[in-house]
């Protein structure tokens, strides 16, 4: 059997979800300590592919890839403190109002420094060469797949699960749990829960700042990038359930496979943009709070 078809879609599929993934961990992750809609999400993601696109003209793509997710935290917690903590307890209208105004602010602002033409990163030779898998897996024999995109793949492993034993094993995560299920408690037991919101915040953003190096190295960078990764990233989110760290990563997942699986098929490559959105009608038609939605939440 030739596995060489298969494998592939499952490369395609892992590396259009993994900026899924990225994305909506970020997002899932303020809004279930926070209970914040972020609809200015997309912006950081925006933000963190012009500061790659900026650093990586200026001392090289590595650099970009290194440098970027700590600017992007700092510009979280300058977020949270300058704008967002002043509508943790506001209506969810506010909250979606004015982060959206913001977002419309940054991809003016970009427009404006940028210019409105799409952007290249400058990526080194050997990430963008294909190379032959067959020369490394068994039972593949000529599979072709640039280093770049096994890069995002492996990136998005490797957060997934620092991610996971940050919020399962230390006290950190411990009280970001515990301010998922019940802040005023939090409170209550004397612990900081504002600066541990703040770093919530900063972590979101970093996220996204991964996703934006990434992202852009792998497609282009245009003014209008952070609203089309915006409203996927949401559907990843309610997919998976608000809230939850497992269900944005199944999520992303489902939506990358979806996609690949639908530019493969003969006659629906044209729809492969809109089958995310019939997965989320079905999905949430079976599961209305997503996989893994709490009751309460969604």
């Amino acid at each position: 059997m030739n596995l060489d078809p298969i494998i592939l879609q499952l490369l395609t599929g892992l590396q259009l979800g993994a900026v899924f993934i990225l994305v909506a961990l970020g997002l899932t992750l303020i809004f279930g300590t926070l209970g914040i809609a972020n609809f200015s999400h997309g912006s950081l993601y925006l933000i963190g592919a012009y500061f790659g696109l900026v650093i990586a003209a200026k001392i090289g793509w590595v650099w970009a890839i290194l440098l970027v997710p700590l600017c992007l935290f700092i510009v979280g917690i300058i977020f949270d403190r300058l704008l967002l903590q002043f509508f943790y307890k506001r209506p969810v209208t506010d909250q979606i109002l004015v982060t959206f105004g913001l977002a419309l602010i940054v991809q003016e602002v970009a427009r404006w420094i940028f210019g409105g033409t799409a952007k290249q990163f400058n990526v080194p030779t050997w990430a963008i060469i294909p190379i032959n898998l067959g020369n490394y897996l068994p039972g593949v024999k000529s599979v072709y797949y640039p280093p770049l995109r096994l890069l995002a793949i492996a990136i998005t492993i490797v957060a997934v699960i620092a991610l996971f034993l940050l919020l399962r094993y230390t006290r950190f995560g411990l009280m970001v749990r515990a301010g998922m299920r019940d802040p005023e408690m939090v409170r209550y037991l004397g612990i900081n829960s504002t600066r541990v919101f703040t770093v919530v915040v900063g972590l979101g953003a970093l996220l996204a700042g991964i996703a934006g190096v990434m992202g852009g190295s792998m497609f282009t960078v245009s003014p209008e990038e952070g609203m089309l990764r915006l409203v996927p990233a949401f559907l990843v989110v309610v997919i998976g359930g608000m809230g939850s760290i497992i269900g944005a990563v199944i999520a992303g997942l489902v939506m990358g496979f979806a996609q690949t699986l639908t530019t493969a098929i003969p006659g629906l490559s044209p729809y492969s943009s809109v089958v995310i959105y019939f997965v989320a009608v079905i999905v949430l038609s079976l599961r209305p709070r997503g996989f893994f939605g709490m009751k309460g939440i969604g």
